[in-house]
This record gives C-alpha cells, structure tokens and sequence, in this order.
C-alpha cells in the first residue's frame, strides 16, 4: 500500500452518527487508483458511490475522480491564496491529494472526510498534522486562549471517556492556564486512546499553526508525533482491519 500521495475516505452513517474508513484513493505515475476497504462493509446503510459501484474492484483514472476533484477549491476562487496559507501548504508546488489530506475535502451536503495515512518512519516514529476539532462548540474564553498560542507551544491529550457521542474522545488542553481548547480528529482517537493507556510518554502534541483570520476548523493546526514500542504491545496506527484493501 502507498504510505505517501495518498488519501483515506471515512463515511458518517447518518443512521448512527459513527464514521467507517471506507475507501483509499492513491496517486499514480498514470493517474489515480481508488480501492474500498473492509469499512465499507460494516454498515448496511453504506451505499457505494455513483460509477464504483463494485466494493471488491479497483478503479484507475488518468484524472481525478469526480467524487474527489469536487472536494477542491478552484484556484480561481479569490479567496484560494488564503486557503492554502490556512492549510499550511505551498500554492505553488502542493497537489490536489495534498489538499485533500490537509483540509478533509469537507463539504456541507454530505458526511465525508479524507485524511492522510500515518506514515511511520524506519525507526517506528512518526508525524501526523491536523486541525483542531470542535472550535465552533467552545467558550469565548478558549477561543480567545487559541488566538493566544504560539507554533511549538506544548499541548496535552485527554481521554474523554464518558462521552456520550464517542467514547474514545480525545481531549485537548492548553496549559498555563489550563484550558480544553477542542478535540483530536475521530480517525485519531482510537489509536491515541491506545498510547495514553500503555504508553504514554512516547505521544506528543505541540501547535504547528494557529490562523486567527481562518474558519474555526482551518484555525489551529497541530502536530502529533511519537514513536512505536511494539514491547508496550503497540501496533503502527491505523493498521485496524478497516483499513485494509477489500480488493487485496
């Protein structure tokens, strides 16, 4: 499977509310390859989409999939510029799978989100960036304790276990002064979950970027980093069997 150049897909059932990795899309020499994954066979509400409408076949196109390109900003559009300094990424030299990986290709009309695989290095460390969830929802206080932070400043994981909507919730919390300042994305949360239970000197969290002029979900950039110690009895993140090819 390609570490880089790609781009995972998740689904929210709208009957549940729980997200399935559903789909796996890659860049090519020759174009873009599209697989389902074993989450698209999880719940019976999941309908494949329009023109791959056969889970276990593998899709090739010389260009985008219509599904994927109308996910993307046009270049056109005035306010693109700003758009790609909020990802944190280069206009110049960024391509369309790393747009999609950096601002989850979301939309307003549907329940899908893309992100980017948890590539994980020759000595099992690993760097993973990603935007605060759950801004829209918090007190004055803490988004004005976003506006305040700086890129490096330390952050803290929290379990949020009795949380009635997912309780393998992440917190996260700025301190001096303590404050919860959003939620770590729900791809995330499991395998976090796993590292603060077993082993969790070896995961960190520290701000990459905060755009105080960006929409609440392009305003504070974070970036997770750790290693593995498979002695703690640690897998590499996201290898749950979700994530696996249906095709292979």
């Amino acid at each position: 499977m390609t570490e880089l150049n790609s781009v995972y897909l998740a689904w929210q059932s709208p009957e549940n509310r729980d997200w399935y990795v559903v789909g796996f899309l890659q860049e090519s020499e020759d174009g873009y390859i599209f697989n389902y994954t074993n989450g698209a066979k999880l719940s019976e509400k999941f309908i494949p989409f329009s023109g791959m409408e056969q889970l276990d076949k593998t899709y090739v196109s010389d260009d985008l999939f219509p599904l994927f390109r109308n996910r993307l900003l046009s270049p056109r559009r005035p306010e693109y510029p700003n758009f790609i300094k909020w990802l944190g990424l280069e206009s110049s030299s960024t391509s369309p799978i790393e747009v999609l990986a950096r601002s989850g290709g979301l939309r307003g009309t549907d329940q899908l989100q893309m992100f980017k695989r948890v590539h994980l290095k020759k000595d099992n460390s690993f760097e993973h960036y990603f935007f605060v969830h759950g801004l829209s929802h918090l007190s004055e206080s803490a988004i004005e304790r976003v506006s305040k932070l700086e890129p490096g400043d330390k952050l803290y994981l929290c379990l949020d276990c009795q949380n009635t909507y997912d309780d393998s919730a992440v917190l996260i919390r700025a301190e001096k002064p303590s404050e919860i300042i959003g939620y770590c994305p729900r791809y995330l949360a499991k395998d976090i979950n796993k590292f603060l239970t077993t082993d969790k000197k070896n995961i960190h969290i520290e701000v990459e970027m905060v755009s105080n002029d960006a929409p609440s979900n392009y305003r504070l950039m974070c970036k997770l980093s750790g290693i593995i110690n498979k002695d703690h009895g640690l897998s590499p993140l996201m290898s749950e069997d979700e994530y696996q090819l249906i095709s292979n």
